[in-house]
């Protein structure tokens, strides 16, 4: 298990998933968003394996790579900078704040000998970083496109359906898919692994 407990080797597979998964595009609107296959699971993960701080950098950086890939393909065309910024590396960034909620201790339990289940902490960082990429999305929408509605609140409902429309899918297949119980079970084991450096000889596989 010593081999599997570096961050970099993670860090480089959640980012190598999350890009493969971004490009695979289940629905794409016709003014920008898309509904992938698990993308935004896999940036919440760096976060939810190695915690608030490690997961803000990695998250920022996820952003400016997913951007770079998207200029690439000539999906990202932004005029302005603020708007680059909010819909890339603070859009993707806000995934690191799951990193901050707390597992209520009346609900934890156990994935297996040693190995901590945290379904609450698991589930509401994923819809917390989802949540906050909406509003991020929501923001740069209103502010630098906003639809041609008459009236600020024409713009914002507008606005506000649209970036829900895409992200509320993917979102909810990506809650459901965290409902599994084999799925949680092996995303706690594979952190443990991932975060534990010496070899645990009572440690059950999942």
């Amino acid at each position: 298990m010593k081999r599997w407990n570096r961050k970099w080797i993670w860090t480089l597979l959640f980012l190598a998933l999350f890009l493969a998964l971004s490009a695979v595009k289940v629905v794409v609107l016709p003014q920008g968003g898309s509904v992938t296959y698990l993308s935004l699971l896999f940036l919440w993960l760096v976060t939810y394996f190695f915690g608030f701080r490690y997961g803000l950098v990695c998250s920022v950086l996820f952003g400016l790579a997913r951007m770079g890939v998207d200029r690439l393909a000539g999906e990202a065309v932004i005029a302005y900078w603020p708007a680059l910024l909010l819909e890339y590396p603070l859009g993707y960034g806000v995934f690191c704040l799951g990193g901050l909620l707390k597992e209520p201790s009346a609900k934890s339990g156990a994935a297996g000998a040693g190995v901590p289940a945290e379904p609450f902490r698991l589930r509401m960082g994923y819809v917390t970083g989802v949540f906050g990429q909406y509003l991020l999305f929501v923001i740069s929408a209103v502010c630098f496109y906003p639809p041609d509605r008459e009236g600020f609140l024409a713009n914002l409902l507008f606005c506000m359906l649209y970036d829900g429309s895409y992200l509320m899918v993917e979102g909810v297949i990506t809650l459901l898919f965290l409902c599994v119980p084999p799925v949680c079970e092996a995303i706690y084991y594979l952190k443990y692994i991932a975060t534990h450096e010496e070899e645990d000889d009572t440690l059950t596989t999942f």
